[in-house]
């Protein structure tokens, strides 16, 4: 169900109020909230998830990479990356376009530094151009990890299903515990016939037209796509949109990743 604002009161207005002093506590409160919430699932996740061997971890690190974009948001791709290296020991690709690029000494990050405020749709592409491994793992920085986030299950799952071509994860958002759905909302008009009925059952996961994006792709199949660069919103609707009919896609219902976003 839509949330309808008050009349005369816009999404902006609401930003620009939660950002002034007077919303220090609330801001304060929330962080913690979400803070609590995510060490909460990542205790619980840890005590849930199978045992992954060293030699599990390094065949996922030598043959995935993990994209992500970023802009003007230190903390968050700091626990970004913090909570990824919980489960991946291979190499993360940042994408930053902030007036001061992100910096990290970990040797397996690299940070591609692009002019300020170039756009998600160039940052992703820039980032998936640097890629070098078979398969790539897409996200947005305000994701965490967990043991859930089994980057070896994914991987096994297109290595088993050759006509799969993206596999997303189930997204739960934080600090409210709600699954994040987006297989229901619809593509933009024009989109091409899927290539495999939505609604198909492969190995126990189900074909859908658009994921969250947080998902697991054949590198080379994703570069079939792209992201359109002349745009600078919907561009996740549009990447969908543009690949039914080119890419197929299946959500996991068995690996789990948290969204966890500031309204700030």
């Amino acid at each position: 169900m839509a949330i309808r604002l008050p009349a005369g009161l816009t999404t902006q207005r609401v930003k620009r109020a939660m950002q002034s002093p007077k919303a220090a506590p609330l801001r304060v409160g929330y962080r913690g909230l979400t803070a609590a919430n995510v060490a909460v699932v990542q205790t619980v996740d840890r005590a849930r998830a199978p045992k992954r061997t060293a030699a599990d971890r390094a065949e996922v690190a030598e043959r995935v990479t993990v994209a992500v974009k970023t802009f003007e948001r230190p903390a968050m791709i700091r626990r970004f990356v913090r909570s990824v290296r919980r489960v991946f020991d291979g190499r993360i690709v940042v994408a930053d376009d902030s007036r001061l690029p992100w910096t990290s000494r970990d040797r397996r990050v690299d940070v591609i530094a692009l002019p300020f405020n170039s756009g998600v749709t160039v940052g992703r592409n820039t980032a998936l151009a640097s890629v070098e491994t078979d398969y790539v793992f897409i996200s947005d920085d305000d994701i965490v990890f967990t043991a859930l986030t089994d980057l070896a299950v994914l991987m096994d799952y297109l290595d088993h299903n050759p006509e799969v071509d993206l596999v997303g994860v189930t997204l739960v958002d934080l600090p409210v515990r709600k699954l994040v759905d987006r297989a229901s909302s619809p593509l933009l008009p024009g989109s091409g016939a899927p290539r495999i009925p939505l609604g198909t059952v492969i190995d126990d996961q189900v074909v859908v037209g658009k994921v969250a994006q947080v998902y697991l792709a054949r590198t080379e199949r994703l570069r079939l796509v792209g992201w359109d660069e002349n745009l600078r919103m919907v561009d996740h609707r549009d990447f969908f949109s543009r690949a039914s009919g080119v890419l197929v896609s299946v959500q996991h219902d068995g690996v789990v990743a948290y969204h966890a976003q500031t309204p700030f």
